[in-house]
């Protein structure tokens, strides 16, 4: 194969994967498109950031949330719980 050949390809799979991440996020977070919600996912974490969450902030989620976030063991967990609390609306 030659290296344009290559580079055509290798761009044409980067194309698919991007674009197959994007539609999957889309699929299962479809409230990600809208300001108020990206907002929401954003003033939690840099809430919770310094380690001091305030009480408003835990009072905009909700109970059964509050308690898996608590449970979960790595913060990769926590990120995606409060994604599907914010997205999920």
């Amino acid at each position: 194969m030659s290296k344009r050949k290559l580079k055509i390809n290798n761009f044409l799979y980067a194309l698919f994967f991007f674009t197959g991440l994007s539609l999957g996020i889309l699929l299962i977070w479809p409230g990600i498109l809208k300001v108020q919600n990206r907002r929401c996912f954003f003033d939690i974490l840099q809430d919770g950031s310094d380690g001091k969450v305030s009480i408003g902030t835990i009072l905009s989620i909700e109970p059964n949330y509050l308690l898996k976030i608590k449970n979960a063991k790595s913060t990769y967990s926590k990120i995606l719980l409060i994604g599907d609390h914010c997205f999920q609306k």
